[in-house]
Formats: C-alpha cells, sequence, structure tokens
C-alpha cells in the first residue's frame, strides 16, 4: 500500500507540472499573452510544482519507477502510433485526386434503367480500355472524405476489375464531438463526376454521414437509408416540389427494403422489357412540379419559348429515368465495398545506414500493432454477405 501511494504521488504532480508547462503554452501561442506576463506565471506556479516534484522523486526506489515506466511505455506506443500513421498518409497521398483523371465519361452515349452510363473509359493515363457496368449499388466507404479525391478502395476496385457498379456511391461518416445530430442533418449528398447541364446524367454521388458519439448510423438497413438519401437529392436537384405527384408504380414504389420489397410491401415494378433499354412509354405520364415562380413566368412567356418546354419536357424525362434507374439499382443488388490496406516497408539499401534499420524497426512495430487493433469487416453492422473488400498493398 506504501509503495503504492508512492507511486500515485509522482504520477499526480508529474500531471500538475505538465498542466503548468502546457498552459504556459497555450497562453503564448492561443491566447497571445505577452511574454513577460506568461514566464512571470509559469516561475510562481512552475517552483511550487518543481519543489512538489523533486520531493516526490525520491520515492522512485521505492515504487514510484513504476509510474515513470508506464508513463514512458504509453507514450513510446502513443509516438509510435503517429510516426506510422503519418508514414501511411504519406503513402496514401498519391491517390487523391478527382474521379475525372481516372474516369474519362466523355464517351458516354446514353442514360438507361439498367446500365446507366454506358461508354464509360478510363482516362489516357490509366489506359483508355473500357469499363464494364455491373447491376446494382455500390457503396465505398471513403475514409478520408475529402471533396475532391476519390477514394483508394474505388481505384483499385476499377483497376482489379475494370468494371463500376451502376449507381456509385462514395460513402464517408464524420464523426463529431456532440452526443447526437438529427436525422435530418445528418446526411449530405453531392453528385462527384460529371457536368450539371449535360444531358447524360452519371450516377456517381458522394454521400456524408455526420454523427455523434452516441448515433449508432452503421446498421442493417443502410442500403435503404442512403437509397431515400439519393432519392431526394435527385428530386430536390430537379426542382421537384411535390413528391405525391410521382405515380407510386413507377417510382415512389420503387423503393425496395434490404429483403427485396418496397416500403409500400410490393414488388418493384421492373420487369425484363423494362431493363433491357430506357424507358419510353410509363415515363410520359410523370409529372413534375416546378416553384410557383417559374410556372408563372413560363405562363407569361408561352408564345415565345417553345424551345424552352421542349427543353423542359427533356429534363423532366432525364430526372424520371434517372430515378428510375437509382431504384432499379437499388433492386437489384447493394453491395458494400471496403478496402484491406496491407503495407510493405521500404527495404534498406546498404547496412551502414542505423537511420534507415531504426526506422524499419519502428514501422514493424507500428504495422504489428495495427494487426492486432480489430478488423474493419467485424465492426460493420451490416449483412455480412454483402460485403466485399478489396485488398490493396502500399509501400511506406
Amino acid at each position: 500500500t506504501t509503495k503504492l501511494g508512492e507511486a500515485y504521488g509522482v504520477c499526480v504532480i508529474l500531471v500538475t507540472f505538465i498542466t503548468t508547462s502546457m498552459v504556459s503554452l497555450v497562453a503564448l501561442i492561443v491566447w497571445h499573452i505577452p511574454l513577460p506576463v506568461v514566464v512571470l506565471a509559469f516561475l510562481v506556479f512552475g517552483a511550487l510544482d518543481g519543489v512538489y516534484l523533486s520531493s516526490a522523486l525520491t520515492k522512485v526506489p521505492d515504487g514510484a519507477w513504476f509510474t515513470l515506466i508506464l508513463a514512458v511505455l504509453l507514450s513510446s506506443i502513443f509516438v509510435l502510433w503517429r510516426f506510422g500513421k503519418e508514414n501511411q498518409w504519406k503513402a496514401e497521398a498519391s491517390d487523391r485526386f478527382p474521379p475525372s483523371s481516372i474516369i474519362d465519361w466523355s464517351h458516354a452515349d446514353r442514360l438507361a434503367v439498367r446500365d446507366i452510363v454506358l461508354g464509360l473509359r478510363f482516362t489516357h493515363t490509366f489506359g483508355s480500355a473500357p469499363i464494364s457496368v455491373i447491376k446494382g449499388m455500390g457503396i465505398f466507404f471513403d475514409k478520408s472524405g475529402l471533396p475532391n479525391t476519390t477514394p483508394t478502395v474505388f481505384i483499385h476496385f476499377l483497376q482489379k476489375l475494370q468494371a463500376a457498379p451502376a449507381v456509385v456511391v462514395f460513402f464517408h461518416i464524420r464523426p463529431l464531438s456532440i452526443p447526437s445530430v438529427p436525422l435530418e442533418e445528418r446526411f449530405t449528398v453531392t453528385r462527384c463526376l460529371g457536368k450539371p447541364t449535360s444531358n447524360i446524367r452519371n450516377q456517381f454521388f458522394r454521400v456524408t454521414l455526420r454523427h455523434g458519439y452516441t448515433d449508432e448510423v452503421v446498421h442493417q438497413d443502410l442500403g435503404l437509408q442512403i437509397y431515400e438519401q439519393l432519392r431526394n437529392f435527385v428530386i430536390r436537384e430537379g426542382a421537384v416540389t411535390d413528391i405525391e405527384e410521382i405515380p407510386d408504380r413507377e417510382v415512389a414504389a420503387l423503393a425496395p427494403n434490404e429483403n427485396g420489397t418496397t416500403t409500400g410491401g410490393i414488388s418493384p415494378p421492373i420487369n425484363k422489357s423494362a431493363s433491357e433499354g430506357p424507358i419510353s412509354n410509363n415515363t410520359d405520364q410523370i409529372t413534375l412540379s416546378f416553384p410557383p415562380s417559374e410556372q408563372r413566368h413560363s405562363h407569361l412567356t408561352h408564345d415565345n419559348n417553345n424551345n424552352n418546354d421542349t427543353n423542359s419536357r427533356e429534363h423532366q424525362q432525364r430526372i424520371r429515368r434517372g430515378l428510375l434507374a437509382l431504384a432499379a439499382a437499388y433492386h437489384d443488388q447493394v453491395v458494400y465495398v471496403v478496402g484491406k490496406e496491407q503495407m510493405r516497408i521500404r527495404e534498406v539499401t546498404g547496412y551502414c545506414k542505423p537511420r534507415g534499420w531504426c526506422r524499419r524497426i519502428a514501422l514493424a512495430a507500428f504495422l504489428w500493432l495495427r494487426s492486432n487493433t480489430g478488423s474493419k469487416i467485424a465492426n460493420l453492422n451490416v449483412d455480412v454477405e454483402r460485403v466485399v473488400e478489396i485488398g490493396f498493398v502500399k509501400i511506406v
């Protein structure tokens, strides 16, 4: 008991001295307090803490050594982890480029229900090979969440399979330091490939999920939740103000659950004939509403805007086909794609480079810690039958 008390005393006094030092740095760097004032305050409180600390350190041989060894061990682990992560981030920086740098969609020729955009190809830098289309929706977990970059897992998915899902979602989970985020404020949806004014609307989306530390966001219905967010985004993007004006049998009913049925309990009206080409007859019955100000303006200039009316109808048709294509892709399948990154240490040339060997030993310890800190697949609370893991290697 006496040795435990001595170890505890050294711990408390050491924390007090470190706190005084850190507050002095914050006062200089963050609060911009004049240097003489900070030095004066540090001398007063630091002297008191130093007296108690020097007295406590005399107990090191009698049991206080345990606290110091534990502190050194934990600090070494934290420093080692930081060193390894910085080298990992440096290796991953080579894959940070926008999707348009790897995908050339200028050859895409039409928007279909099943094939979405046909004619996608790799850019000249990546060989200009054609990219096949896989039926379904692919949710690619994006670790960085940067708005102008491509998830590493998607890059390796394309390079290895030379194919992309009909609907591609770059999904980033962003934790916040608050208890909870309201459901209506959690999701942010944007398009990450294509020109907004183009006649060809691609199905590449970027979804960011913001959550608090008490929110459970990865669950069995995550695919359905993302689909609903994408559908609402497409409707808002097309200036649709009343969802009820879209017939249930064509779009609204195409909201299947994970078991393949719709939210209304009916099967999605997708048949073979509808999946083999663009939607033609049924979509003519869908009416999209626009804001009242646009309707009044259209009424005043009706006689002189026939071309605008034609463009508006074409725009509505694209929105209809986009909604049907999104629902069809979701009904086909939802796949969660995660990356499994393996890192290899760069070889050290020569045996007379102690710095290189020290770096190699430190990175080897970091990789050992990293490999024993849990599995990304095990932590995903989704249907494991829909999870695809793409492995790739990085040199650090």
